[in-house]
């Protein structure tokens, strides 16, 4: 595999990772009975929309390789 494929991936995983973290200490930690929780809920929407759609992404990418290499083997 190339070293520049293998840096996108981890810094993918990284920002799936982060944003999961950030997204489930919102829903964990903060308490929600304060005025700006709209806020705050757009924000954990956001953040978990952004963590699957990055998902869905890697995931794709991965069986799309998975398949390329069936192919040629």
């Amino acid at each position: 595999m190339k070293a520049g494929w293998e840096r996108d991936h981890v810094r993918q995983m990284v920002a799936v990772m982060l944003s999961t973290f950030v997204a489930l200490w919102l829903l964990l930690l903060l308490p929600f009975d304060e005025p700006w929780n709209w806020l705050m809920v757009c924000l954990f929407l956001a953040l978990t929309a952004a963590s699957l759609r990055m998902l869905a992404q890697l995931v794709r990418r991965r069986r799309q390789e998975y398949w390329h290499e069936r192919e040629k083997g």
